[in-house]
């Protein structure tokens, strides 16, 4: 069975699935210590890094299209 690689503020994950919700994503990452607060407490945000391109709990991610993430809560300072 094929695994597809993502990376959440630098740690390297697998999904099982090509398209995925993020919310899966961010409780693979909360599972592997790459985010500090449980998401499902706390809102957060896949950020594609050097793009406008964004995810939230609900929306699928093509992770053929797009693996690499920055991981932040929803309110909070935007990254530098």
């Amino acid at each position: 069975m094929d695994k597809f690689e993502f990376k959440v503020n630098g740690e390297t994950f697998f999904a099982d699935q090509q398209a995925v919700d993020a919310a899966v994503l961010l409780q693979i990452a909360f599972a592997g210590k790459a985010i500090g607060e449980d998401p499902d407490k706390t809102g957060y945000v896949l950020r594609v890094p050097d793009s406008d391109v964004t995810f939230v709990s609900g929306q699928v991610v093509d992770l053929d299209k797009y693996n690499v993430f920055r991981a932040a809560p929803e309110k909070g300072a935007p990254f530098a």
